[in-house]
């Protein structure tokens, strides 16, 4: 497409199925504009502006985006697949509904935030809106894909849709790293706990894939244990009301297996036991009781002391995140 007719399209406020692919666009302003089914595939965005533009179904796939804004721009159902977007590109007040940002490159200077993310999620979180962006969009509802010399590909929306786990794992990843790496230490935490989830996702459903080794299968029943427990108790690491929960209800367990295992003791007594043991304090009181006694005392010592570790490291988290 020539530039003037370009510009004329963008005066109307305008652009819908429009083929902008492989060219090297610079300065353009399409602030305001209506942007449907317009490909900028492997285009070259130097200096543009898409400020409040309404972007839907779009192709940025392989484009490189340099020195840019989307201030303000609704993005749905558009893909970013491999886009480089390097410089100041400033994403402030914008939201990415719907969209694929598998394997894009943010800089770091690209201003890209948590609250960019609508409902605090990415596509391919929702199987149905995935499979909609897979089928009618990059494939014009016919479920098939051609290569550029317009031959069929073996690509199918079913294998794309099974990856999405993985995928949404990488995205994710790739956002704590980008947000830690720029002190975004709450955005970043956010991101690595999303992208724990989305690694749990992932291994399970892998236990129904035949194309997993049995091996790799049993190793990940464990991982996938841990991962939850790590959830449930510790928020990965990263929730202090979590950890706190965690630690009452240790106290109050152990408390209760101590009243009922030694009779002399009322629930009041055994509970300040336990806290002295979660604090690593010896009790002079039921030491030598039975065995058994001991052995939950030792028990609780250590996991007291743990507790205590993860305690503040999610407190040391907490006090550099503000």
């Amino acid at each position: 497409m020539e530039k003037e007719e370009l510009l004329k399209l963008i005066e109307n406020k305008e652009l819908i199925g429009v083929d902008l692919s492989g060219q090297r666009l610079e300065k353009i302003d399409f602030t305001g504009c209506r942007i449907e089914r317009t490909s900028f595939k492997g285009c070259e965005l130097v200096h543009c502006r898409f400020r409040n533009a309404k972007i839907s179904w779009s192709d940025f796939r392989y484009a490189e985006i340099q020195h840019g804004t989307f201030e303000g721009a609704e993005i749905d159902f558009s893909d970013f697949y491999r886009a480089f977007i390097d410089g100041v590109v400033i994403f402030s007040g914008s939201t990415f509904s719907n969209c694929s940002l598998n394997k894009t490159y943010l800089g770091e200077c690209a201003i890209i935030r948590k609250e960019n993310l609508k409902d605090n999620r990415i596509l391919q979180q929702n199987k149905e809106d995935y499979r909609k962006f897979l089928v009618d969009w990059h494939t014009y509802g016919t479920g098939e894909r051609t290569n550029d010399v317009n031959v069929k590909s073996n690509w199918s929306p079913d294998a794309a849709v099974d990856a999405r786990w993985e995928d949404a794992e990488v995205i994710y990843k790739n956002f704590n790293a980008l947000w830690a790496g720029k002190g975004y230490f709450g955005d970043g935490n956010w991101a690595y706990v999303q992208g724990k989830k989305m690694e749990r996702n992932r291994m399970i459903k892998q236990l129904t894939s035949k194309s997993v080794k049995p091996l790799t299968k049993i190793t990940n029943v464990w991982r996938i244990f841990t991962n939850i427990v790590s959830d449930i108790f510790f928020g990965y690491g990263e929730s202090m009301f979590k950890m706190i929960c965690t630690y009452i209800l240790t106290v109050f367990i152990f408390a209760w297996v101590f009243s009922e295992n030694i009779g002399i003791l009322e629930y009041t007594q055994a509970l300040a036991i336990s806290l002295k043991n979660m604090a690593g304090m010896d009790s002079e009181t039921i030491r030598g009781v039975s065995p058994l006694v001991d052995m939950l005392n030792v028990i609780q010592t250590t996991i007291g002391i743990l507790l205590t570790g993860i305690f503040g490291f999610i407190l040391g988290n907490k006090i550099r995140n503000q």
